[in-house]
């Protein structure tokens, strides 16, 4: 008897891109966006067939989304914390484990703790990207992988 495949597709990972978290500015200009999106989709090992979901406020995302470069699902949102949120509700733990072998997380923001321990528990990697002055403490203390961004000279 042939055994059926699994749910979870090989090598997979869904990727959680809070773009205002990485530039650290929420109404930075598109070429900034678009460079730390790119950083991040080098230093997260992004790769073919990973399913990629970004949230940011509409001023920065609308100018740039049609440039992104990788397939994605694109959210813009509007309010406090409206991107964490979006984006959290993206990745239920027992969805994620059950169809990916690792979460990505491109934002330093302590809302993502939960969630990112929910699924490591589950037996799903669990990868931070952040620069390092977006990075909670929260995030810090525990034992994901963390890989950091360089850190971006703003305008004044």
């Amino acid at each position: 008897m042939a055994s059926l495949p699994s749910a979870r597709p090989t090598s997979r990972t869904l990727h959680l891109v809070d773009i205002e978290n990485l530039v650290g500015d929420p109404v930075a200009v598109g070429p900034l966006a678009l460079g730390a999106l790119k950083e991040y989709l080098e230093i997260s090992g992004w790769r073919e067939g990973d399913q990629v979901i970004i949230a940011a406020n509409p001023a920065l995302l609308l100018p740039i989304m049609y440039d992104i470069g990788v397939p994605c699902s694109v959210h813009p949102v509007k309010g406090t914390d409206a991107a964490d949120q979006m984006l959290i509700g993206y990745a239920v733990p027992e969805w994620v484990a059950e169809r990916f072998d690792r979460l990505v997380v491109g934002s330093g923001d302590h809302a993502f703790r939960d969630t990112a321990c929910a699924v490591r528990d589950l037996g799903c990697s669990v990868v931070i990207v952040s620069r390092s002055r977006s990075l909670s403490n929260s995030l810090k203390g525990e034992a994901f992988g963390v890989r950091l961004l360089p850190e971006m000279v703003l305008a004044v």
